[in-house]
């Protein structure tokens, strides 16, 4: 494989809301793979869009994602999906039905000029991460949002794909309040700098265990 073509498939944590441009994972994956392995050529796309569902994201799949011929598709959705708000609340069955046909789809999307998962695209899954539970932003909350982590889990083991369980990584923190207050935004729901930094690091780990293997054999 001579090149990577990897696209940021979510809602605003994937977009970077509130963060600088170069903070957002997308562009530090653009910025620091190419440090990482530089014998690939490397295009990373975000496809982020702030207070999308997996109902949005399903409909814009092949203009925003598959266009672009990627090996791997970085998929983090359902934070939004959890949340009451009017107009963006999925319950879990239709969240689940909805990442199904976005998996499936991105597995059928043929890349036959690579060797990468046998001339498929990839999905990646990431799990939404925990929030803090205030009556700030009350509208969704870490319990509510474990449920969807949970089947991102389970479709990650029903579809064979790789999973980054963004969730547990965050909860682990939280033994000090101080430091885990710290990974989230003035509403506890976006990430800040500190956020995308364990973000991106369990990230990048997953990643490089996906590319170096096909790499080095």
């Amino acid at each position: 494989m001579k090149q990577c073509t990897i696209v940021a498939f979510g809602d605003s944590l994937t977009y970077g809301y509130g963060v600088l441009s170069h903070i957002a994972y997308p562009a530090r994956l653009a910025r620091q793979l190419p440090q990482q392995e530089p014998a690939l050529s490397w295009h990373v796309y975000n496809s982020g869009i702030n207070g999308e569902t997996t109902r949005e994201a399903l409909r814009r799949l092949e203009q925003s994602v598959l266009c672009h011929r990627p090996q791997i598709v970085c998929v983090l959705l359902g934070s939004n999906d959890s949340a009451l708000n009017e107009g963006q609340y999925r319950t879990p069955w239709e969240y689940e039905q909805n990442m199904s046909q976005i998996i499936e789809r991105i597995l059928a999307s043929a890349q036959p000029e690579t060797d990468f998962n046998g001339g498929r695209s990839l999905p990646l899954l990431l799990t939404p991460p925990p929030v803090i539970d205030t009556d700030f932003y009350p509208f969704t909350t870490t319990d509510r949002i474990e449920l969807y982590s949970d089947i991102v889990r389970k479709l990650g083991e029903s579809y064979h794909c790789p999973v980054a369980d963004l969730f547990s990584a965050f909860l682990q923190k939280k033994e000090d309040a101080e430091t885990y207050e710290a990974l989230f935004q003035y509403d506890g729901v976006h990430l800040s700098n500190a956020g995308y930094d364990v973000l991106y690091e369990l990230l990048e780990k997953k990643l490089l265990e996906l590319l170096r293997s096909p790499i080095e054999g």
